[in-house]
């Protein structure tokens, strides 16, 4: 075994910290039960965000060695990348909970039907994979501007609703709270289509894409992924409630060959 130190530099920006503090972990974990076979490592995390189609530079002009971003991501379509074909989150992220403004709440509870939903406009940030797979799925969308600013725009009348995955939105609810005074979320109805989050590599690094291949294998064998996931998201699991809940399920045409027909395995 070497005995060098391997840095690693992952990105993780352009998400929440929910997410962020999940994937550290998930990576952590597989490097720890791969230290044996490939040595000690420092990691080494950038936060920034790539705004728009800046996120396709990650590798090529920013020099980063992975990031986690969802299966099929268009915007890397054309780039060079190793990608670690096994989901690492069950897809909570493919349950999207509609948040819309205070005022809405008795028009939106009476929505049952995913053909009522769709003669709503709904708002996705600027780049969004969630805006190609809603138009895919028929629904009106309003695509532009930023995180930072969805909900100022939802609250400006722009469109009529937004979402975010389930896993995201009490964290995103108590770190903006003085932007979400006046809006709520919908809690009789979900979206889901699936959207599970993989790995990305840099394409000049193979050691480094199988090296997290067989953590990701062993950590998920040992049950070590799925302590994890349960820790990170005990209370979102406790509160989803499938079974009480309208499921509008839609499809994701991104899906690469190498996932298949995947879909999550928490169902209603």
């Amino acid at each position: 075994m070497d005995d060098q130190v391997l840095e690693i530099d992952l990105w993780s920006g352009n998400r929440t910290s929910h997410r962020r503090d999940y994937e550290r972990d998930v990576l952590l974990s597989a490097l720890r039960v791969t230290r044996q076979e490939f040595g000690d490592w420092k990691l080494i995390e950038h936060t920034r965000d790539y705004p728009g189609d800046l996120e396709a530079e990650t590798f090529r002009k920013y020099g980063h060695d992975l990031f986690v971003t969802t299966a099929g991501n268009k915007k890397l379509s054309d780039e060079r990348k190793i990608v670690v074909y096994q989901p690492i989150q069950n897809d909570l992220l493919g349950y999207r909970v509609l948040i819309i403004r205070e005022e809405d709440k008795a028009r939106f509870a009476r929505i049952k039907r995913e053909e009522v939903l769709k003669t709503q406009k709904v708002g996705i940030p600027d780049s969004w994979a969630d805006a190609e797979l809603l138009r895919y799925n028929g629904f009106r969308v309003v695509e532009r501007g930023s995180f930072d600013d969805m909900f100022a725009r939802l609250i400006n009348h722009e469109f009529d609703f937004t979402t975010l995955g389930i896993n995201e939105i009490d964290r995103v609810f108590a770190e903006r709270a003085d932007e979400v005074k006046h809006v709520v979320t919908v809690n009789h109805l979900l979206i889901y289509y699936p959207l599970p989050l993989l790995f990305y590599v840099n394409p000049d690094l193979p050691e480094l894409a199988k090296r997290i291949e067989k953590g990701i294998k062993k950590i998920s064998e040992n049950n070590t992924m799925s302590r994890l996931f349960f820790n990170h998201n005990r209370d979102i699991l406790k509160n989803m409630d499938l079974n009480r809940r309208n499921i509008v399920r839609l499809k994701n045409p991104n899906l690469p060959r190498e996932i298949g027909e995947y879909e999550s395995e928490m169902k209603n």
